[in-house]
C-alpha cells in the first residue's frame, strides 16, 4: 500500500472501534461493508495514486535514460549498440584498387600520409631555398665580376696616369716652375694610393674566386668518391683501393697513358679502365689456357680399356674442336678434360 494511506488513519481506526464508515452507521463491519468503506475513501481521495504508481515512475525514469542514452549514440552515429561496439572499417583506393582498414590501420594511414605531406612540404621548402640562395650567389658573383671588370679597367688607367705623371716630373720643371712640379708630385702620390688600393680589392676578388674553386673541387672529389664506392663496395677497405689504384695505373701505363694523364677524377673513367684491366686479364689467361691444351700430349688409348674405347673421347673431341674454332670458349672446355 502507498505510505499516504498510512497516513490516513480514520479508515483504519474505524475498522479497529467497529464503526462503519457509511452514512453514520455504527456495529461491527463485514466484509462487503468493509469494502464499500475503502473504495469510498479511494473516492474521497483525489490526490491518491495507484499502488504501483513507484514502480511506474521507476519504469518512466528507466526509459528516460535509455532515451537519452539512445539521443548521444545517434548524435554520434552510433544508434545501434551492435554496431557501435563492432569494430569499424573504411574502405579506400589504393593504386586503383579498393582496400579495407580498420579504424587503427586508417589512424595510422592517415598519420602516415601527413608524415608524408610534411616530409615533401619541407623537401619543397628545402629546395627552393636552395633555388634562392643559388640565385642570390650567381647575382653576388655577376656583380662581383663587373665590379672587377672595373677596378681592372681603372687599373690599367691609372698605370698609364701614373707613367705619364712620372715623365713630367723632371729637373727642368723643378728648376723652373717648383710649384707645377710639387702638384705634380702630389697628383702622382694620390694616383699612386687609388692604384694600391684598386689592386688590393682585385686580389681579393682574386682569393674569393680562388677559394669558391677549391670548395666546388673538394665538393667534386668527394661526390666522384661517394659514386666509385656505390659502384665498387669492396674498395671501402683502404688497402684493398690502393692495390686496385695501382694497378689500373701500371695498366695505364702499358697503354700508352703518361702519369698526369690517368685521370682519376671521374668515377666513370675508373670503372672503365678497371673493366678493361680485367678484360684484358682474362683474355691473357684465356690464350694461356689455350697455348697450353694445345701443347698437351693426347690421351694414349690402350686395347681392352672400356674408358678408351668409347666412342667420342671427351679430350680428343675436345680439342679437335679447339683447332677447328680456336675460341677460347673451346679452349677452356678442352683444358678442363684434363683436370
Amino acid at each position: 500500500m502507498h505510505p499516504k494511506y498510512w497516513k490516513t488513519p480514520r479508515l483504519m481506526d474505524q475498522a479497529n472501534d467497529g464503526t462503519t464508515g457509511g452514512a453514520g452507521g455504527s456495529g461491527p463491519l463485514d466484509t462487503f461493508s468493509a469494502a464499500s468503506a475503502f473504495e469510498s475513501r479511494l473516492d474521497d481521495e483525489p490526490d491518491a495514486m495507484p499502488a504501483d504508481a513507484n514502480a511506474t515512475a521507476d519504469a518512466d525514469a528507466e526509459t528516460e535514460d535509455q532515451a537519452a542514452e539512445r539521443l548521444a549514440r545517434e548524435d554520434a552515429g552510433l544508434a545501434d549498440p551492435a554496431i557501435a561496439d563492432a569494430p569499424q572499417s573504411f574502405t579506400i583506393k589504393v593504386d586503383g584498387k579498393d582496400v579495407t582498414l580498420t579504424a587503427d590501420e586508417m589512424a595510422e594511414h592517415v598519420k602516415a600520409g601527413m608524415r608524408q605531406a610534411d616530409y615533401s612540404r619541407k623537401t619543397a621548402e628545402v629546395a627552393e631555398q636552395r633555388k634562392v640562395a643559388d640565385t642570390e650567389t650567381a647575382q653576388a658573383r655577376a656583380q662581383r665580376d663587373e665590379y672587377a671588370g672595373k677596378l681592372g679597367n681603372f687599373a690599367n688607367q691609372a698605370t698609364y696616369e701614373l707613367n705619364a705623371l712620372e715623365a713630367q716630373l723632371t729637373d727642368e720643371l723643378l728648376q723652373s716652375d717648383p710649384v707645377a712640379y710639387l702638384s705634380t708630385q702630389r697628383t702622382l702620390q694620390a694616383r699612386h694610393a687609388e692604384l694600391q688600393q684598386a689592386q688590393q680589392e682585385l686580389q681579393k676578388i682574386t682569393d674569393q674566386r680562388n677559394a669558391e674553386t677549391a670548395e666546388a673541387q673538394r665538393q667534386h672529389f668527394e661526390h666522384q668518391r661517394e659514386q666509385l664506392l656505390a659502384k665498387l663496395p669492396e674498395w671501402k677497405d683502404p688497402a684493398k683501393a690502393k692495390a686496385e689504384v695501382a694497378e689500373i695505373q701500371q695498366y695505364l701505363a702499358t697503354q700508352g697513358y703518361q702519369p698526369e694523364e690517368s685521370d682519376f677524377t671521374d668515377f666513370r673513367s675508373v670503372i672503365l679502365a678497371r673493366k678493361a684491366m680485367q678484360f684484358d686479364a682474362l683474355m691473357e689467361r684465356a690464350r694461356t689456357t689455350t697455348k697450353k691444351v694445345a701443347s698437351a700430349p693426347p690421351k694414349i688409348e690402350r686395347p681392352g680399356n672400356a674408358d678408351s674405347a668409347r666412342p667420342g673421347d671427351g679430350r680428343t673431341t675436345a680439342i679437335k674442336q679447339l683447332k677447328q674454332s680456336g675460341s677460347v670458349r673451346d679452349a677452356a672446355a678442352a683444358f678442363s678434360q684434363f683436370l
